[in-house]
């Protein structure tokens, strides 16, 4: 077994592992590669399909400005991507991948991301909100000499970022009102067009707090102190810069390993934290969805609601008419992967 790469540290794990009925399997890293790349990107009112055709000179000065900024900075700093060694080999990625996969879109572009981090380090930041499953998203708070306010710069799941967008930066790289009209259109031929490739789609926003009077339509004028630990406030009336959509290649083995999963009668499941259309096509390109098969796709909220009562308790009996068709659970929270295993 040790030949197969499988550490046997408890021997009766093996009887056990024989008995397997079912596989509930995280997405990211064990599906896939874990190697990710921006190969497409909204900025400036327009989709870039194929993100090559993405140039500096393409985009208005100040909007490209906002966004290398918004990247580097609102990233964890330990996050870097080298170039190879080697003429041939690939870029190392280091630290968080979905990261290293932003500051490869700063790079193509020309850009150095560490020359803005060794202008504005760690120590000078105001406040960071570290990612979390439940907001989606992570922001870095830095002093703005400019106008002596603050900047908040803010990465996160696009459909729910989006929907906290006030403003966005449009085709004439004028700052303009991001209306519902317009996020129902964004969500649906720029966000579902990615996810249904199987790309994993960031949105990447900021805000300006300033402490008098600006001519800046989307600028927060406050006076006194801001209230830091309201995050819903700080995190909303936000500008959208950019969406990307991020590759994460699924690995070349997989598909014949949960084919031979079930054919031996395992039922193998996919949960994971991304939109319910990457999910969706990430599980057909691994097999996991097949067609004819009725199968059941959802995210973390209808899987809520539909295994508990009116009063919001857990039910046996609701979650027993769910887990047998059940084969993508996306947009899943720790509490239902909880849930999903225990019961």
């Amino acid at each position: 077994m040790m030949k197969d790469n499988n550490l046997v540290r408890h021997i009766d794990a093996c009887e056990t592992m024989g008995n397997a009925t079912s596989i509930c399997s995280d997405k990211t890293g064990t599906l896939t590669t874990n190697r990710m790349t921006v190969v497409q990107s909204y900025l400036g009112g327009k989709l870039y399909k194929n993100n090559e055709n993405v140039t500096f000179s393409k985009i208005n000065p100040l909007h490209a400005k906002l966004i290398i900024e918004a990247i580097s900075i609102n990233s964890s700093y330990t996050s870097q991507t080298l170039s190879p060694k080697s003429p041939g080999f690939p870029i190392t990625q280091l630290g968080n991948k979905t990261e290293c996969a932003l500051l490869g879109f700063v790079l193509s572009l020309g850009q150095s991301y560490q020359k803005i981090r060794d202008e504005i380090p760690e120590s000078s930041f105001f406040k960071v909100y570290t990612f979390n499953s439940a907001r989606k998203s992570m922001a870095t708070v830095i002093e703005n000499k400019e106008t002596g306010g603050y900047r908040v710069y803010v990465k996160g799941a696009s459909e729910i970022l989006l929907s906290q967008c006030k403003w966005i930066i449009g085709s004439n790289n004028k700052i303009q009102p991001f209306e519902s009209v317009y996020k129902v259109k964004m969500n649906k031929e720029v966000i579902e067009s990615m996810a249904s490739k199987g790309l994993r789609t960031i949105c990447v926003a900021y805000k300006d707090y300033v402490p008098k009077k600006s001519d800046g339509k989307n600028d927060v004028q406050y006076s006194g102190s801001i209230d830091w630990e309201d995050e819903k406030a700080v995190l909303n009336d936000l500008t959208c810069l950019l969406v990307v959509g991020i590759q994460d290649p699924v690995r070349p083995e997989v598909p014949d390993s949960i084919r031979k999963c079930q054919e031996a009668g395992i039922t193998v499941r996919m949960v994971t934290g991304d939109n319910i259309n990457t999910a969706r096509a990430i599980a057909n390109a691994c097999g996991i969805l097949n067609d004819g098969e009725d199968s059941l796709v959802m995210d973390g909220k209808e899987f809520n609601e539909r295994i508990r009562d009116e009063n919001g308790e857990f039910s046996q009996d609701k979650l027993d008419l769910i887990w047998p068709k059940l084969r993508v659970l996306a947009r899943a929270q720790p509490t239902d992967k909880y849930v999903l295993i225990l019961f």
